[in-house]
């Protein structure tokens, strides 16, 4: 499987059926004429707003569904020489543990909608990193990411966490910012753990601290200095940059003391370098520039691809210089019946060059949690309609476009 976005060959394009949508947005200047997929008539161009050096908002209305789309367009490049960098978003874990993707990106250029989660307790179904601190462990589904070294990847990923101590013994960790499960359960928190928990329950605890700066962001291991060593049960108290590995009564033994310097080391195979962002998501429905819906192979229903629904989805362009979100509305009879899987990836593969600033399609592309979570914000607004009669859904996490100078 091949795992780091590479470049694929250019593919024939066919034309879209765009017409204008109800948000009053820039018209694209170049007015396509229709062409085949069943299209009749001239069309009305996508309607584009600049959002931010490097990064656009389309809105499409393809009258063959109906389908209402929104595409936000980041030039990756431009964009980081904006200062615009991409970053998952996560909904406090308390008694609720779900927030609406506007809360969530709320101080953001763009959100949108991310992973499927599970309830009791609420939390995202696959892997989610934050400026390189993993929040939730790799599931069975693919998703998205961002290495250390600025890769982009969508992928099933593997986790390999450790602790190697003073004396070179290395630890395997099996959990993140969870109690250890039995005698030889050990786990790690990071300071995020504290949105959802304040006390650990271990037979013994190491507290560390980073000795390098940055953190997990371009690398995959870290020098840290011991602390403390606890003992049962203690209240968690962490600041940036501390992290707390925690052992059942087998771990007890280990010789560690405070003043050790220790590597704390996490790995995502099949990435070859460390996670600065990642969120989940599944199936994967673009391969290499084809259409490849791979719901099989992650052990989702055939049902849940081929009927229609609200649906969410990024893509990388064949360069890997191009980020597409995309949005499609659904369960709305005369405005937009939402699409399989199927035709979520052929417009993916074929018609985003049509109305794009780089006339660029998706190399690869994942779809993410759909139905009544599917949302789209941009500057704090909700540009697409949510299908829920309540309106925009709760969700587990975000993925935001932001500024430098954005709150994070």
């Amino acid at each position: 499987m091949t795992s780091k976005l590479s470049p694929t060959p250019a593919i024939r394009q066919a034309l879209p059926c765009p017409v204008r949508s109800g948000r009053r947005l820039k018209p694209l200047a170049l007015t396509v004429l229709l062409a085949g997929a069943g299209c009749q008539g001239p069309s009305i161009p996508a309607e584009t707003e600049t959002i931010a050096p490097g990064v656009w908002h389309h809105a499409v209305h393809l009258i063959d569904g109906p389908w209402a789309l929104h595409v936000v367009e980041v030039d990756l490049p431009a964009a980081r020489r904006a200062g615009i960098r991409l970053q998952s978003a996560r909904a406090p874990l308390g008694d609720i543990g779900l927030e609406k993707t506007s809360v969530l990106g709320r101080k953001a250029l763009v959100a949108i909608n991310g992973d499927f989660w599970h309830s009791q307790p609420v939390h995202s179904a696959g892997i989610q990193v934050r400026d390189g601190e993993l929040l939730e462990m790799p599931g069975s589904l693919s998703a998205f990411a961002i290495g250390s070294d600025g890769n982009l990847f969508i992928d099933v990923f593997d986790l390999d966490v450790g602790l190697v101590t003073a004396s070179g013994r290395s630890l395997s960790i099996s959990h993140v910012n969870r109690d250890p499960r039995g005698p030889d359960g050990l786990t790690y928190f990071n300071h995020h753990a504290q949105a959802w928990t304040d006390t650990v329950h271990a037979d013994v605890g190491f507290v560390l601290q980073a000795i390098d700066p940055g953190g997990w962001r371009d690398t995959d291991t870290v020098r840290a200095r011991v602390l403390q060593v606890r003992r049962h049960r203690w209240p968690l108290k962490l600041a940036p940059g501390q992290w707390l590995v925690a052992g059942g009564a087998n771990f007890a033994r280990e010789v560690v003391t405070p003043g050790d310097t220790v590597r704390l080391f996490q790995r995502f195979p099949p990435a070859s370098s460390g996670l600065r962002e990642a969120i989940g998501g599944g199936p994967r429905i673009v391969r290499n520039g084809v259409v490849s819906i791979e719901h099989e192979a992650e052990n989702l229903d055939k049902t849940f691809a081929m009927d229609r629904h609200p649906r969410t989805a990024l893509g990388v362009s064949a360069n890997g210089k191009t980020l597409f979100l995309v949005t499609v509305d659904g369960r709305q009879p005369g405005y937009s019946v939402g699409m399989s899987l199927e035709e979520l990836a052929a417009f993916m593969t074929t018609k985003l060059s049509l109305f794009t600033k780089s006339r660029a399609n998706s190399a690869q592309a994942l779809n993410l949690d759909g139905g009544g979570s599917t949302t789209m914000v941009v500057r704090n607004h909700v540009v697409n309609r949510p299908s829920d009669p309540t309106g925009e859904s709760a969700v587990a996490n975000a993925l935001l476009v932001v500024a430098n100078d954005d709150d994070r």
